[in-house]
């Protein structure tokens, strides 16, 4: 027999106030010689031995009602007993409502089949037990109330996150720390699903290690889908998204199944419009993914959404993504010549601005993009906040106030482009630019003067974030260029030459962005600027460039959205919504404060698609978009090896419609005794009450 409230036992030692009272009272009698009364001691001595033996029954009824008090007050629990009234149970029910359950499941999904299981749980637990029911990202307060409970499991959402079933189990474990019941039991209802078991070790030592203190209690729900086509990646393409012109979105589909999908059709929606065309895909092979290429058109500047979609199957949540684009009308560049050279063709910059405008002098008014071309001496006059992206090329020296306008420019969202020459002195922009700012992405190596001996041709890395072709980057011959010393971490390289050495290397910088080319954007050392691939590379870095300022609008499900503000905003209620469920109840937040900006935070992006923020007094919203998790959509699930290993910590059930709700609760041993144990001292109580006035009457 164990007891709950072990401290609450040293009451026991209170049955010796009783025993001290009796002491305390005990008749003295004093002989006093009356020859009247020699004729009474027969009577007296008969009377003692009646009186003693009173006085010894009320101690000990007096020491048993105190004794059994402190024992239910300490609530002794008996294993090997079921069935006794008062008996209570504390209980946590973690439900998986990760983006996998929400798969179909007859005529409901995964996630209503555990809310049933959830409601037959709480429907076996004894009267009065407590019970808290959490998910995998959001944890409940235990409650005695079981319609509350209930009321819990019905409101719980689906989402189209990846669940961290070790975090869920620790949580629902620390709802059970606190509380005191015979037996302590905890559920996981979850469909199984291998992604979330990944890491199966540790989820099976931290089950070996609950167990020591709970019953644990694997409830495993849904079948596996029988196929699933998802769409597992959407990008836009590197180039500028500029009003009215189309531009490319990449879509990857990838087929889950065991058997192969045909004639699978891909759409494009722009705010929730659906475009004129479809792409098809004739065949997707079980386990392999297809490309497909859709050209979208944004109407106006601004953000907007756009959507790529499937047809509908058993696994909805990767049917469709949306990402947030914005669409710009007028973009503009600020190039800093570091050799202007004696005519227009010879200055440094000529190739970049006419790479930027690759249009006619009559069409430059119309065409997005307006390069402005200056001097290093003219930089401290232009205010980089008109700037989408500012471009050095060849510039030789770097001054500290440069260097930290910069910095302070590429953090707020700027972004810079790098092209040396041989006016490039590296011990500044290392100094400044890389140690000092950490704007560079790599150290650049001093070279050794002269001419090159060999030439090199560059080629895209095996990830090509560009997206340009390798043919055409191929057909550029690169006489000479600036060797890098790479840190260890912080950057990414975008193109190689052929023998391997980096060719443009990019990082990030706040909310900004950085590309550093080793070569020069005129034909001092390569012929790169009037071969075809110049053109597509130039508009490719600044369409990256561009995106860029704006990439953390797209997030995937789960993470909180940061997104930088006018400082101006600070301190105004903002009101979000999902855009696919306007009438649902908006969510509250208020945008943070900073020395010289705003920062707009959410963290409730649960479910996938676009979400609209209104902020209080403010004419335009934002968008921002969330992702589902590509992880969910595997049907694999953990397979029947590793289920048996988990019986030896937990009972494992596979629940469907057919199961009886009696199978929960049918293991339980324990029984508290509290409620016996306080029927027991009223009825000592009333016993020692009437032999204490029997006792006491006239003999």
């Amino acid at each position: 027999m164990n007891v709950l409230n072990q401290a609450l036992l040293f009451g026991i030692f209170a049955i010796s106030i009783p025993i001290v009272i009796h002491l305390l009272n005990r008749r003295r009698f004093r002989k006093v010689r009356w020859a009247a009364m020699r004729f009474l001691n027969v009577s007296v001595e008969q009377n003692q031995r009646r009186m003693r033996l009173e006085d010894l029954i009320l101690l000990f009824l007096r020491c048993l009602l105190i004794a059994l008090l402190a024992l239910a007050i300490a609530r002794p629990v008996v294993e090997g007993l079921s069935g006794v009234p008062g008996s209570k149970i504390a209980a946590a029910i973690v439900i998986d409502n990760s983006a996998s359950m929400g798969t179909a499941e007859g005529e409901g999904t995964r996630l209503s089949l555990a809310r049933q299981t959830a409601r037959a749980v709480v429907e076996r637990l004894p009267a009065g037990s407590s019970v808290a029911v959490s998910t995998p990202f959001r944890s409940d307060e235990s409650t005695t109330e079981h319609d509350l409970a209930n009321q819990r499991i019905k409101e719980v959402p689906q989402t189209d996150r990846h669940s961290d079933l070790l975090n869920a189990l620790e949580k629902g474990a620390r709802t059970l720390a606190g509380q005191a019941a015979a037996e302590k039991e905890l559920y996981l209802i979850t469909d199984g699903h291998a992604e979330e078991w990944g890491a199966f070790a540790a989820l099976e030592e931290k089950m070996r290690a609950l167990s020591a203190g709970m019953k644990l209690h694997l409830v495993l729900v849904g079948s596996p889908a029988p196929a699933n086509l998802g769409i597992s990646r959407l990008v836009p393409s590197g180039t500028l998204p500029a009003v009215g012109q189309p531009f490319r979105i990449d879509v990857e589909v990838t087929n889950y199944g065991a058997h192969a999908a045909f004639d699978v059709a891909v759409n494009l929606l722009v705010d929730g419009q659906a475009g004129d065309e479809s792409w098809v895909i004739d065949e997707v092979p079980p386990g392999r993914s297809e490309s497909a290429t859709l050209y979208a058109t944004l109407p106006r500047a601004g953000y907007h959404r756009v959507t790529v979609a499937l047809g509908s199957d058993a696994v909805p949540f990767d049917d469709q993504r949306t990402i947030v684009m914005q669409a710009v009308d007028r973009v503009q560049v600020l190039l800093v010549d570091g050799e202007p050279g004696a005519e227009p063709r010879e200055a440094e910059t000529f190739f970049l601005r006419h790479a930027l405008a690759p249009v006619s002098d009559e069409e430059l008014g119309s065409y997005p993009v307006k390069p402005s071309v200056i001097s290093p001496a003219e930089f401290a006059s232009e205010n980089l906040a008109d700037f989408h992206a500012v471009v050095l090329a060849n510039v030789g020296e770097v001054s500290m106030e440069m260097a930290a306008r910069l910095a302070k420019y590429v953090k707020e969202g700027g972004g810079l482009l790098v092209f040396p020459g041989e006016n490039v002195r590296p011990k500044f922009y290392n100094t400044l630019l890389h140690a000092k700012h950490h704007l560079l992405p790599a150290d650049l190596v001093a070279r050794e003067p002269g001419p090159a001996t060999q030439t090199r041709k560059l080629q895209p890395t095996e990830t090509n974030p560009l997206g340009l072709d390798g043919d055409l980057l191929a057909s550029a011959s690169f006489r000479q260029s600036f060797d890098l010393e790479l840190p260890r971490e912080g950057y990414r390289v975008a193109l190689r030459y052929h023998d391997g050495s980096p060719a443009l290397v990019e990082s990030d910088l706040g909310l900004g962005k950085v590309f550093l080319f080793t070569s020069t954007a005129d034909t001092a050392w390569n012929d790169f600027a009037v071969r075809p691939a110049f053109v597509p590379f130039v508009n490719r870095l600044l369409g990256v460039v561009v995106q860029h300022r704006e990439a953390n609008l797209n997030i995937e499900a789960g993470e909180a959205l940061s997104h930088r503000l006018d400082a101006s905003l600070a301190g105004r209620e903002v009101t979000v919504y999902e855009v696919s469920d306007p009438e649902a109840l908006g969510r509250l937040t208020t945008i943070r404060g900073g020395e010289e900006s705003s920062t707009l935070q959410f963290g409730e992006t649960h479910r996938a698609g676009a979400y609209q923020a209104t902020i209080a007094g403010h004419p335009t919203p934002v968008l921002f978009a969330a992702q589902p998790s590509v992880r969910e959509s595997s049907l694999e699930f953990i397979g029947a090896k590793q289920v048996n290993r988990l019986r030896d910590s937990a009972t494992v059930i596979r629940w469907n419609t057919t199961n009886r709700v009696s199978e929960f609760g049918e293991a339980r041993k324990g029984s508290e005794l509290w409620l016996p144990l306080l029927l027991l001292v009223v009825l000592v109580a009333g016993v020692e009450l009437v032999f204490a006035q029997w006792f006491s009457r006239s003999k």
